[in-house]
């Protein structure tokens, strides 16, 4: 179903299911309102078999507790505004007290059920509808429990290397833009940076719901799994020396608009042109690495290329024997926040090499 309509998730099929499931027991079972048991499976219902199963006691605690504490309130105060306010915070009291948090808006909804019911005759309304929030809890553990998982380790790469793309294009897109003096334009770089960190959260969300799922399904290795997270790590890393960098490049940029943007000299078109091979190196590491990560594909021995550095450094010091005190200083220090972090991206790479073959770089 999910190639026919790829737009429709495991999760949406579940919740469907679970109201479908909730207001048919009540039909079955002549209980009303039966929408109040379509919205308690609604919001029931779990993303996994793990977090059903471990939320299950909480989820029937939680509404055992609000449900009682609805009906006191109701059948001792009546059922006014003030009433289900006062009710709320009881509730939400209560649950956090016993550290029942995750179910809590759950127990809200559940109380203010409870007390919307009829003046008259009360207590009577109060049971029936706590019989059909409980029917509707009962719809979604049954359907989170037996209805088939998705594999998340699936989304999860999927979104793995996209985001990986995501980064290191940018990385490599702001590196380019400090060697070249044209940084991205501010609207541009507030909208990749907020899209990139909204596909993090995703991503990040998929590898807890994989974990979780591979506590009891044990289909990835344990090793395959830190290297999953190893990578995840780096690529967030990757994000915020990005960051640093655009930063490097306004403070540069500004630093020489206020010194009437002198000519750039013989020595430092070397350095920008070592730093320049030095992103080019890290785009080829790059690539390896996520064919080595999400294809599988063996990762040849990295060595670290201490040569290059040493170039750096020689034209480097080539450069301050033209440009010296605090205009060097100032240079230097933008220079130097790029410099390390196309170093400290292209050494984290040469670490996901097999531990003999990097013991010998």
């Amino acid at each position: 179903m999910n190639k026919t309509f790829p737009f429709v998730g495991a999760r949406i099929l579940k919740t469907g299911i679970a109201v479908a499931l909730a207001m048919y027991i009540c039909t079955l079972l002549k209980l009303e309102p039966k929408v109040f048991a379509a919205v308690s499976a609604v919001i029931n219902v779990q993303p996994s078999i793990f977090r059903s199963f471990r939320n299950a006691v909480e989820q029937v605690l939680t509404h055992v507790i609000s449900v009682v504490i609805a009906v006191i309130c109701g059948y001792t105060f009546g059922t006014g505004p003030l009433i289900i306010g006062l009710a709320t915070i009881i509730i939400i009291t209560t649950n956090v007290q016993l550290k029942l948090k995750q179910g809590v808006s759950m127990g809200v909804v559940a109380g203010i059920f409870v007390l919307d019911a009829p003046r008259h005759d009360f207590l009577n309304h109060a049971l029936i509808r706590s019989y059909v929030i409980f029917v509707g809890l009962g719809a979604a553990l049954i359907i989170n429990s037996f209805l088939s998982q998705p594999r998340y380790s699936n989304s999860f790469l999927s979104h793995l290397g996209k985001f990986n793309e995501l980064s290191a294009k940018f990385f490599v897109e702001l590196v380019s833009g400090f060697l070249k003096l044209e940084p991205m334009s501010a609207a541009d770089y507030e909208m990749k940076r907020a899209a990139i960190k909204d596909f993090l959260t995703t991503t990040r969300n998929l590898f807890e719901l994989h974990k979780e799922q591979n506590r009891y399904l044990k289909h990835v290795p344990a090793e395959v799994q830190e290297l999953w997270e190893k990578y995840l790590d780096f690529n967030v890393k990757l994000f915020y020396k990005s960051q640093e960098v655009y930063s490097a490049t306004l403070q540069r940029l500004a630093w020489r608009r206020e010194r009437g943007d002198p000519p750039i000299s013989d020595e430092f078109y070397m350095v920008l042109g070592m730093l320049e091979r030095g992103i080019n190196s890290f785009v080829k590491l790059n690539e390896d690495l996520y064919q080595h990560v999400l294809q599988g594909k063996p990762l040849a021995p990295v060595q670290v290329n201490e040569q290059f550095w040493e170039e750096l450094s020689y034209f480097i010091d080539q450069w301050h024997s033209r440009l010296t005190g605090a205009d060097f200083l100032h240079a230097f220090m933008y220079v130097s926040v790029v410099a390390n972090d196309i170093k400290w991206a292209s050494r984290s790479i040469k670490e996901f090499s097999p531990a003999k073959e990097h013991s010998q770089a």
